[in-house]
């Protein structure tokens, strides 16, 4: 395939393009929105890093086990992506289905003893046209890492657990690596973001989700104001997959850093267990743009096009 042909794919990606209804939602709140991942606030000496998600209906009606699960690993990334440790979860079910709750709460219970959470508070919906699972998840973080923050002339740090495999319901293309691992694993993978952000090694940071790898990046490029390079080549992925569905693909443990500090960010979140690379770097021109071989194609013009309008 072309580059130009599967820039065009990407571009045109369901995990995309229904990112564009949050600019006009989010402007009713602030008109200067920064269109982070997750929200904080101080307390103490500490802050608290709270986010929130819905589980995509497609995910919902063919999977509630895995619906539930996936609602605690959406936001746990988010919060992890500031560099807080998440510590508790809260959340609605909605649906007329005994089995469908059941199934989902299962779901939950099992994320929530896997990543060591807390269940703070739930609330059920028993009798609705519908079947949905939305959650928040809260953590504490000594220092946070903006998706906002980054700045031309950076480098690009892709982190990725590649150890796990496939898992397409509907038209989300989940690359599941948590399911299966022990607690004392996951907890290795949470520990890489929060020694970065400690250590001071990422200006601005944001987690692998369903836009797809090249999408979060473009996210947290307009957050920030900058443009981007991206060298496919560099990207990390495991051997026996399609480069298109990869680039599409919601990993499990996937964080997308811009750093000054490379080498340091590269081995710090290696050692925990990462396959992490230098991807390419920011630009100042506001075009996210891709490279592979030879070839070079724009994969959006912030200048003029916007993920979130």
């Amino acid at each position: 395939m072309e580059l130009s042909d599967l820039m065009s794919r990407l571009r045109s990606y369901k995990g995309l393009t229904r990112k564009s209804c949050i600019g006009t939602l989010a402007k009713l709140f602030s008109a200067d929105c920064k269109y982070e991942d997750a929200g904080w606030f101080r307390v103490g000496e500490d802050y608290v890093v709270v986010s929130c998600d819905g589980i995509v209906e497609d995910l919902m009606r063919e999977d509630p086990f895995l619906a539930g699960f996936y609602s605690v690993l959406v936001s746990v990334n988010d919060v992890v992506a500031k560099g807080a440790r998440p510590i508790g979860y809260a959340g609605t079910i909605a649906s007329s289905s005994h089995s469908v709750r059941v199934e989902v709460v299962k779901g939950l219970r099992e994320a929530l003893r896997l990543y060591g959470l807390a269940l703070l508070k739930m609330h059920t919906h028993p009798d609705t046209t519908y079947d949905a699972i939305d959650g928040c998840v809260v953590g504490v973080a000594k220092k946070v890492i903006p998706s906002s923050t980054a700045k031309p002339g950076q480098e690009i740090v892709f982190a990725i657990d590649l150890n796990g495999s496939r898992r397409s319901k509907g038209w989300v293309y989940c690359f599941d690596t948590a399911y299966g691992k022990s607690p004392e694993q996951v907890k290795n993978l949470i520990d890489a973001m929060i020694s970065v952000a400690e250590k001071d090694l990422a200006s601005a940071s944001r987690d692998m989700s369903t836009p797809g790898m090249l999408g979060s990046l473009a996210m947290l490029c307009e957050s920030s104001g900058v443009g981007a390079v991206v060298h496919l080549d560099s990207i990390p992925m495991p051997r026996d997959i399609d480069l298109e569905l990869w680039l599409k693909s919601y990993p499990s443990f996937g964080f997308i850093l811009v750093t000054e500090s490379p080498r340091e960010c590269v081995q710090t979140l290696r050692d925990h267990g990462y396959v992490a690379s230098v991807v390419g770097e920011t630009t100042s021109d506001k075009r996210v743009v891709v490279e592979l071989g030879s070839s070079r194609e724009v994969f959006i013009d912030l200048n003029r096009e916007s993920v979130f309008h």
